[in-house]
């Protein structure tokens, strides 16, 4: 018995030997089929091809070629498929009209929910809806906010060489200015609108349907008399025509405060538009308007695309925003500082939008066609 059990296991001993054999074996198959299972996993995830291999975003632009918002569309697309992976083709397609809600409208009920097409717009976007502007068949819940490189402004009044007018004096004294712009509820339209209620301008007159181009020229044919312009839009192609004797005589600040002195080559010692607000109502509405513009050449996408293409897209936008090289490019070709901000920011801006009635309908007529509403 003392060598039967030195030579091998008893009967009962055999026993739980040949289970636990079994437990040891079976375990070990499970440990197997599990890390074969973990490579098959890994295996197709990596024969997976990233959402935009191979395909084309078209980015719906609210605007014609040509311009301060047109640059920075363009040098923004040129950043961003490098940080999409599958490294899509981008290219854009212009979509003027309607101050902007032709392509809006589009994007919320024509176009494809399917990561493809995207859109570019300037502040009218919201300005148009949150006003609930005619014509408007989108609500800005339709969209997600994916940035935009810059806060917008600050703006000036041009005005052309034969008028001599150079103070504010001169300005509010003339009879009949006449504003040349694109379009009813424009964001150029609405600024030079702003310009002339809280000047309150003589019968100023609304000449309209020109390009950013035909605009200087209306200027030059005596066609109109006056345009609105970014600062840096004057410092960086209209500093010949302040040496031909055009003026521009009034700033107006930026959502972030900024006026000339934000803008070195730009004409200093302007007055700003603020110190005329002197009425409540003016001053509010002046308020509400910087509250309004939370960016301008804002870029957004349908809201319901695939997720995977949502994700893509946030992450490439955000990694643009903070990328020296197009900061570098930015500033030289558009000559104004990269000031992004992103989609989500966007988002908190405009919901916490004061929305008080009368603002709102004084703000909405300013926008509109017609006679400018009262300024008390």
């Amino acid at each position: 018995m003392a060598k039967e059990a030195i030579e091998g296991p008893s009967g009962w001993n055999r026993l739980l030997y040949a289970i636990t054999i079994t437990q040891m074996s079976v375990a070990s198959r499970l440990l197997t089929i599990c890390f074969i299972v973990v490579l098959g996993l890994k295996s197709v995830r990596a024969g997976e091809q990233p959402f935009y291999a191979g395909k084309t975003i078209t980015v719906v632009i609210a605007t014609a070629p040509g311009g301060t918002g047109h640059l920075r569309y363009t040098t923004v697309l040129k950043h961003v498929p490098k940080y999409v992976r599958g490294n899509p083709a981008i290219v854009p397609q212009y979509m003027p009209g309607a101050g902007g809600m032709a392509a809006a409208n589009h994007l919320a009920n024509t176009a494809k929910r399917d990561g493809l097409t995207l859109g570019g717009s300037s502040s009218a976007l919201y300005t148009a809806a949150i006003l609930q502007s005619s014509g408007v068949r989108y609500k800005l819940d339709d969209f997600v906010f994916l940035g935009a490189p810059y806060s917008g402004g600050p703006h000036t009044m041009m005005i052309r060489p034969g008028l001599q007018i150079d103070t504010v004096e001169k300005l509010r004294a003339h009879k009949g200015l006449r504003f040349a712009d694109r379009s009813v509820g424009h964001a150029l339209y609405i600024i030079n609108r702003l310009f002339a209620y809280v000047l309150e301008l003589n019968e100023p007159q609304w000449v309209l349907g020109f390009n950013q181009q035909e605009m200087e020229l209306a200027l030059e044919r005596l066609e109109a008399d006056a345009l609105a312009s970014t600062l840096h839009s004057v410092a960086r192609e209209k500093l010949p025509l302040i040496e031909k004797g055009y003026t521009v005589p009034i700033v107006l600040r930026n959502p972030k405060g900024r006026g000339a002195e934000s803008v070195p080559d730009f004409p200093q010692k302007r007055a700003n538009l603020d110190q005329y607000a002197d009425t409540p109502l003016k001053q509010a509405i002046l308020r509400f308007h910087s509250a309004l513009r939370p960016s301008a050449s804002v870029l957004f996408s349908p809201k319901g695309i695939p997720a995977p293409a949502l994700q893509e897209l946030k992450q490439a936008f955000s990694r643009v925003w903070t990328d020296p090289q197009f900061a570098e490019e930015y500033a030289r070709v558009i000559a104004e500082p990269i000031d992004p901000i992103n989609g989500d920011d966007i988002e908190k801006v405009l919901a916490q939008l004061p929305r008080d009635p009368k603002i709102m309908q004084t703000y909405k007529e300013i926008s509109a066609l017609g006679p400018l509403p009262p300024v008390r």
